[in-house]
């Protein structure tokens, strides 16, 4: 049975004009015409012309579809795999494109409907920040920002009345606030330092930007020099991949001796279970931190148990060291 192009057209989808144009291009002949010149398809057309409809549908390119059809097993491989690399290009692109829309929208998020202002100010906040992290980095940060944001405000009110006692940034006296900076920062980024130096190095080399909490480049300054004045006195004893296990498992390590503080504080003794269990999460968290390196655990205990700077803040005494190892022995 042969079909004349206007009841191909119709049964198919294909309008008239595509299939005068593929008959045009050489990519779909008809195998005869009447006797009246027009085009009649056999099945074998029919079943050329899904062929053609299925690659187009995939994106195939026309120029493409025929080589496709014509040129066996090798050329549908070549061809799909071009095809396959151009869509992960387009995905990707998308994808990108999605995340950074949605960086935007956190910017935006402030209540009630942004003005044209507002869309131009965080244009040119995305533009900026994108000079110093990617869009995936940025997407991160705002989402973790979130799980910390009500600890800045009283933290960063506490250190700017350190300062305006005159409170030196390398005194022992500033370092509890360091040690919450630090540890409200570690979480915010899980331990990432890197990221958290481009931070800083974007807030002082793009001074116009809005800093959050009440932060100023005054305070932030004066943290830093605490903070440099703190790290001076750890590299003495860990270097700087040993540190940055360190402050990864931080937020944890505060934990534990807070519980391990409220115990002692209770009177309860080393070998009640409380303490036992406690024992036990203090071994395996500090095994993580050191990679169970026995040397390095020593160096790490001997810090903060004889640096009086290093103990500002955190609760590492040699009592409660005694009163978890004596939870600890069986």
């Amino acid at each position: 049975m042969l079909l004349k192009v206007g009841e191909l057209a119709k049964r198919t989808g294909v309008t008239v004009r595509a299939l005068h144009h593929y008959d045009s291009i050489g990519l779909l002949r008809p195998s005869g015409r009447t006797d009246g010149g027009y085009r009649l398809y056999s099945r074998e057309d029919v079943a050329r012309l899904h062929g053609i409809q299925t690659l187009r549908q995939m994106g195939v390119p026309l120029a493409e579809v025929a080589q496709l059809l014509d040129g066996g097993a090798n050329a549908l491989q070549a061809i799909l795999a071009r095809q396959i690399a151009t869509l992960n290009r387009e995905i990707a692109q998308t994808q990108a494109l999605r995340e950074r829309l949605g960086v935007m929208q956190m910017i935006l998020a402030r209540g009630g409907q942004p003005e044209i202002d507002d869309w131009l100010a965080s244009l040119a906040l995305m533009s900026t920040f994108e000079r110093y992290f990617s869009v995936a980095e940025l997407k991160r940060a705002f989402e973790r920002w979130k799980q910390c944001e009500a600890e800045w405000p009283p933290l960063v009110q506490s250190i700017h009345a350190a300062m305006g006692r005159g409170v030196a940034p390398d005194s022992i006296e500033i370092q509890p606030l360091v040690q919450r900076w630090i540890d409200v920062a570690t979480r915010w980024m899980d331990g990432d330092l890197e990221f958290l130096g481009r931070w800083g190095t974007m807030l002082r080399e793009q001074p116009g930007l809005p800093l959050p909490a009440g932060m100023d480049l005054e305070l932030l300054d004066y943290i830093d020099e605490a903070i440099r004045r703190r790290r001076a006195v750890i590299a003495k004893h860990l270097g700087p991949e040993q540190q940055q296990r360190l402050n990864k498992t931080r937020p944890e390590w505060r934990a534990l001796l807070e519980r391990a503080e409220r115990l002692m504080a209770e009177g309860v003794p080393p070998d009640a279970s409380a303490a036992r269990e406690l024992a036990r999460e203090w071994q395996a968290l500090m095994d993580r931190t050191v990679g169970h390196d026995a040397a390095l655990r020593e160096r790490l205990l001997a810090a903060y148990e004889n640096e009086p700077l290093l103990q500002a803040g955190m609760p590492f005494t040699a009592a409660l060291r005694n009163y978890v190892e004596r939870a600890a022995d069986p």
